[in-house]
């Protein structure tokens, strides 16, 4: 008999330690995963820069009134969005699926209308690949680059 009440004392114990185990482990986890988002939030932050996170290249003025900045947001998304088909020298691209720009040498409307179309309606360049200031920011630096 008195095995019994030992055996059952100490499942009782066994029992209240799990509970504690339990609670432990939510505790410490909760720690983890707020000190992973502190560390997330302090890694995005950095990244971006004073005075609103907006990159120097869309701050910077161009030199000529009219004309993209070099390097600046137009650049980039041609050469991320168009330059693997499209050969623009200023961008440094010799793709060969769609037109060479440079000989084309077509203007900010023309641009537009090709991103928004699909090109000439071939079905080779997506419709809309880029939409709003995007497409705006490609057309003027196509347009003002193209050919020169």
């Amino acid at each position: 008999m008195g095995d019994q009440s030992e055996e059952q004392e100490q499942g009782e114990r066994g029992g209240l330690g799990t509970a504690q185990g339990w609670a432990f482990g939510f505790g410490a986890g909760a720690v983890v995963l707020v000190l992973l988002v502190f560390a997330f939030m302090i890694g995005y932050n950095s990244g971006q820069e004073e005075g609103g996170g907006e990159p120097a290249a869309e701050q910077s003025q161009p030199e000529e009134a009219g004309a993209p900045a070099p390097g600046g947001p137009g650049e980039e998304l041609f050469v991320e969005s168009c330059g693997s088909c499209h050969t623009l020298s200023a961008a440094g691209t010799s793709g060969t699926t769609g037109p060479d720009l440079d000989g084309l040498a077509p203007d900010e409307q023309q641009v537009e209308a090709a991103i928004e179309n699909g090109g000439t309606g071939s079905g080779a360049m997506p419709a809309n690949l880029l939409q709003g200031t995007a497409a705006q920011a490609v057309a003027e630096y196509v347009a003002a680059t193209a050919g020169k």
